[in-house]
């Protein structure tokens, strides 16, 4: 029998979730998780099985966590103007969309798994402005995420790590 597991998976995965928010899939080095977590390499491979592995738990997290709950409460709003202004909030402060946008734009188109999540974060965006917006609610769910993008290109972060 192995030794118990000396971290929370919890907190790493939290950890991971905001490397990948900031620095996106391939701007996170293994090194980089490492550091942020204090868990040596070997224990996050035999966890998460790879550095894809880490960042798909950190996606299906950012949703449950982040994601799911701001959809909800837009969903609640049935004023349109609400309802807009509080979809922009939930996704302009803080980091709320940026590990769906990145995924989005990064692993998505190659990676069946994260396309899958990213496809269910944005039709919960989506599926909450719908009472509120009816049909305009897959367009303005891509105008929120596209003014969140434009938002992040115009403050870019600080210089990714050079080893991948």
């Amino acid at each position: 029998m192995g030794r118990p597991r000396a971290f929370d998976t919890d907190q790493v995965v939290a950890a991971s979730a905001a490397l990948f928010a900031t620095h996106g899939y391939e701007g996170t080095s293994v090194d980089d998780l490492v550091t942020a977590t204090g868990v040596h390499r070997g224990s996050l491979y035999k966890v998460f099985g790879s550095k894809r592995g880490l960042h798909l738990a950190a996606l299906r997290t950012h949703l449950d966590h982040e994601i799911h709950p701001a959809t909800a409460a837009i969903a609640t709003l049935t004023d349109p103007e609400q309802a807009l202004t509080a979809a922009i909030a939930s996704y302009d402060n803080g980091p709320a969309a940026g590990l769906l946008l990145l995924a989005a734009a990064e692993r998505a188109p190659r990676d069946p798994e994260a396309a899958a999540l990213v496809a269910e974060g944005v039709a919960a965006l989506e599926d909450a402005l719908r009472p509120s917006h009816g049909d305009a609610a897959p367009r303005l769910a891509s105008t929120v995420l596209g003014a969140r993008l434009r938002l992040r290109a115009a403050q870019p972060t600080a210089t990714p790590s050079k080893e991948h």
